[in-house]
């Protein structure tokens, strides 16, 4: 495997084990501020199903992000079948990132993008050539 793509794995698997301990902590000690989410998401349903569904039970649904964070950083650096998976999952919850947000205020849709959405695009672009065939080299 490339240097390029041992530094990506790597540094994603830190981000996302520690995107797990944010939400373990979060969840615990702060978990309204997750009510600010729903003010850049990009389609108005998933803003009230963050509304009405997510903080009403952002209790274990953190816990759940927790675990998945967990399993994707782990995943990472693992090898085979179980690392492509956990490429697939990070690149699924840059997706919903993407739609949801990163809860930076804008006031318009240029400012938007540029905070809450285009280093998502960034991350997605610089991680998915690790979806590469294992006999393939991984070239960003």
């Amino acid at each position: 495997m490339s240097r390029y793509c041992t530094v990506v794995r790597v540094v994603f698997a830190i981000a996302f084990l520690s995107g797990a301990l944010v939400h373990l902590y979060i969840g615990r000690f702060s978990p309204h501020s997750y009510a600010v989410f729903a003010d850049t998401a990009l389609l108005p349903w998933l803003a009230e199903l963050w509304r009405g569904f997510v903080m009403t039970n952002i209790g274990w649904l953190s816990l759940m992000a927790a675990a998945f964070e967990l399993a994707v950083g782990v995943g990472l650096l693992a090898r085979g079948r179980v690392r492509r998976l956990a490429v697939l999952a990070a690149l699924g919850f840059f997706a919903f990132i993407l739609v949801l947000g990163y809860a930076w205020p804008a006031s318009s849709a240029w400012e938007d993008f540029l905070k809450n959405r285009a280093f998502t695009l960034v991350m997605a672009a610089a991680l998915a050539p690790l979806l590469r065939a294992p006999d393939r080299p991984c070239r960003a």
